[in-house]
């Protein structure tokens, strides 16, 4: 009798002794929306996980997970969205996997909805064991687009645009590479797609600096940047106006000669305003005789040379 209560002490003191212990990472995982990530789960100290259900779930949605392994195998039991896009990984190129207890989860094309929390559960026949991992999900924007406008008082106001970004970027303004703390304003639009429209602007001097940059950056400190030197910037005067107005005149004038010279040479008028003298070289005495003679005769004597005349 004594024998038989020994034994089953010592069996439920294994059996308490072998505990299921699961180890996530203590910050959020951090990932790009289109990308593939890698939520790190494994139970310590290692054991084989081959015969456990591993079970991986948002939030309440415990019979609805994202992936069920259990009898050895993937389990068809799943949340559409995720089909095909997740699958037991190893969280490192050491990891020993299943056979030591690594139960990673891998997800593929990330969107802005898997943003969240995700439950690692695993559990035997008589222990089990729950944590949480945070994943966080970011858009790094387009490349920041400058636009420069003149202002009446001689300053010029600097527009900043960039749009795709999650979550929503800070904006940072530089002169000469000096952080302006104070920008004209900034707004921060929320696309139907869920990302950001960033729209910024400052007014400045052009004594007052020689570039100006404007910088958005999210939390894995990525940014975008863009630079526009402001001595490059013609402030535009009265000056300008006069500029191009002569310039269209003189090109109209320019085109209106060709115009002439053209059809001048096509046609072979001769301009008006220009009229014939027939003079004889040869003797200057036949013209007093043959003033009031006939005009043709006189094309014909061959002494005589034209000489054209404007009037």
């Amino acid at each position: 009798m004594m024998s038989i209560m020994i034994a089953l002490l010592v069996n439920l003191f294994i059996e308490t002794s072998v505990s299921l212990t699961l180890v996530v990472p203590g910050d959020p995982v951090v990932a790009h929306v289109g990308s593939t990530v890698i939520l790190p789960c494994w139970i310590s100290p290692a054991q084989n996980a081959e015969a456990l259900e591993i079970r991986w779930y948002r939030h309440d949605q415990f019979n609805n997970p994202v992936l069920l392994y259990n009898h050895g195998k993937i389990q068809v039991v799943q949340e559409e969205s995720y089909r095909n896009r997740s699958s037991l990984t190893l969280r490192s190129d050491q990891s020993g996997g299943l056979n030591e207890g690594d139960v990673s989860l891998h997800l593929e094309k990330l969107t802005l909805q898997d943003e969240g929390s995700f439950r690692c559960y695993v559990s035997g026949d008589r222990e089990y064991d729950s944590k949480q991992v945070a994943l966080k999900i970011t858009a790094l924007g387009s490349t920041p687009v400058l636009v420069p406008k003149s202002l009446d008082d001689g300053r010029v106001n600097i527009s900043c645009r960039s749009s795709g970004w999650y979550p929503e970027p800070s904006v940072t303004w530089m002169c000469d590479d000096r952080s302006v703390h104070r920008p004209g304003g900034t707004s921060h639009i929320l696309g139907p797609d869920g990302m950001f429209l960033v729209q910024s602007w400052m007014a400045v001097s052009f004594s007052d600096a020689q570039q100006i940059s404007c910088s958005l950056s999210i939390i894995t400190e990525e940014f975008k940047e863009s630079r526009i030197d402001v001595q490059d910037i013609i402030s535009p005067g009265p000056w300008k106006a006069l500029f191009f107005t002569l310039l269209i005149f003189a090109l109209l004038g320019l085109i209106g000669f060709i115009l002439y010279k053209y059809r001048e040479k096509l046609t072979g008028k001769k301009p008006v305003g220009q009229i014939e003298t027939y003079v004889d070289f040869e003797d200057p005495r036949k013209q007093e005789g043959e003033r009031d003679g006939n005009i043709e005769e006189q094309r014909k004597h061959s002494g005589l040379k034209i000489v054209r005349t404007k009037l």
